[in-house]
């Protein structure tokens, strides 16, 4: 059906479903029942009844639904058509999302057939374009015992971008530079403290070469690596909270050196690490949530510095530390995450210049979105399916588009997943691809220099790294 028809019949539905200016007196009247709060759903596949005494029956097989929907019961005449919210020529879901298969157009719901706009999306043309999620078949490759954590940076300033995995059984970080057409050139370790469990490729002494950090969960400790000229040169160890989980490079006192924090999963902190360029001299420790496994940097109260984000998987909630700009941070205020988190990434999804949230579930196989409301908390969170098990997370515009997109390395699912942002704070359904076994963490880059987003994971449970080369 052509989009025009569609249009005005979805107008002309909406009509019948009692839209007026509140003054009618006709048989045909609405009532709303119910609204909740949707993030994605699925076709559905019974019919639903409301009888005289308010309760709700299905007919017709079992009904599937990923996620709540917004429902309007029709009372009064028998005449009125019911035009269900998300469906085909129907108003758009919140968020402005649709039924999977139909885009969000006016505020309408249509088929993809709606659209002329540019050419259609075909993998493998060699034609990059807006909208394209491709991906080669994933190649494998041996990284060490255990990796669970990988990190994308030019560590040999050949213009290439190199790959270096945190491997927790064999306590080193493995390194292998990228030749630029998505193949890497052969193993170097690395040895770093006990139980590394994530990495970063900081830049701590400003001198525009990739350095390399790993956080050390036994060990307690991180280990560093400077880059002189393409080699990484060990440092003293530098001691941090109890079971360091994950690090994250960042500047945050308006100094020229990156700056790091740790979340320390065992005693509920972070450790922030000041950088001068030559070490870190005055590690500071912040309270948080019980059990951090993830910290994320953005500025969450528009003041325009940064700020600190953890995801306490032990209570189930987001701790802001608000920072003033000179590496000083307030007292943490806690929201409910809406579960057990365990990975958290910032951004603003709708374009409102709040900065948003994204936490990953393990257990419910879900990533929930937190819209931000721009005083360092969030509102309810918005569940989205994306595969089993999903730990590490990354905000990033894989599909070329100009909205933000969230790839999730699901463990339990071996697969990498892509939910596709609409710039609206909503997302589609999960594109999922496959990678090696128990992946934990997903990192990006341009292994062949084609201008396209290409992928890696780190699976802990093959030793491996997965590669997934743009295939546009």
């Amino acid at each position: 059906m052509a989009f025009w028809t569609r249009y005005l019949l979805a107008l002309s539905t909406l009509a019948a479903c009692g839209g007026g200016d509140g003054d009618d007196t006709g048989a045909t009247s609405t009532t709303l029942a119910s609204t909740m709060t949707m993030a994605s759903a699925a076709t559905m596949s019974a019919a639903t009844t409301e009888g005289e005494d308010g309760t709700a029956s299905t007919t017709g097989g079992p009904a599937t639904t990923l996620e709540p929907t917004t429902a309007t019961s029709v009372t009064g005449s028998t005449t009125a058509v019911m035009c269900a919210d998300g469906e085909e020529g129907c108003p758009c879901l919140p968020l402005a999302t649709c039924f999977p298969g139909l885009q969000c157009i006016d505020n309408f719901c249509f088929g993809p057939e709606a659209t002329t706009d540019g050419p259609p999306i075909i993998c493998g043309d060699g034609e990059a374009g807006p909208g394209e999620v491709c991906f080669k078949p994933f190649a494998p490759l041996g990284m060490g015992s255990g990796p669970v954590s990988v990190v994308v940076a030019d560590f040999n300033a050949d213009g290439n971008d190199d790959i270096a995995c945190a491997n927790n059984m064999t306590n080193n970080v493995t390194v292998r530079t990228g030749k630029g057409d998505g193949a890497f050139n052969a193993l170097n370790a690395l040895g770093v403290g006990m139980g590394p469990y994530a990495a970063a490729a900081p830049d701590l002494n400003a001198d525009g070469a990739p350095d390399l950090v790993t956080a050390n969960i036994t060990s307690n400790d991180l280990s560093v690596f400077l880059n002189g000229g393409g080699t990484l040169a060990p440092q003293a160890a530098v001691p941090v909270g109890a079971q360091a989980r994950h690090v994250v490079a960042a500047r945050l006192n308006g100094d020229e050196f990156d700056d790091l924090v740790v979340a320390n999963y065992m005693d509920n902190t972070l450790t922030v690490l000041l950088g001068d360029g030559v070490g870190f001299p005055a590690p500071a420790g912040i309270a948080v949530g019980a059990g951090p496994t993830w910290v994320a940097v953005g500025d969450m109260n528009g003041d325009g510095t940064q700020d600190l984000v953890s995801a306490d998987y032990g209570a189930s909630t987001l701790s802001v530390a608000l920072g003033n700009g000179l590496g000083n941070f307030g007292p943490p205020t806690a929201s409910p995450a809406g579960g057990q988190i365990y990975a958290v990434g910032v951004a603003d999804l709708d374009g409102d210049g709040d900065t948003d949230a994204v936490v990953t579930v393990p257990a419910a196989g879900q990533v929930f979105v937190l819209q931000g409301n721009g005083l360092g908390g969030f509102g309810g969170a918005i569940p989205y399916p994306c595969g089993v098990d999903p730990i590490g997370i990354l905000l990033l515009d894989v599909s070329n588009d100009g909205d933000t997109d969230i790839v999730v390395a699901n463990r339990g699912g071996n697969t990498v997943s892509v939910l596709r942002g609409n710039g609206k704070g909503g997302f589609g359904a999960p594109e999922s691809f496959p990678v090696g076994i128990a992946p934990y963490v997903v990192a990006a880059g341009d292994f062949n220099k084609d201008g396209a987003i290409d992928l890696v994971t780190a699976n802990n449970g093959d030793s491996t790294v997965s590669v997934l080369v743009a295939n546009p």
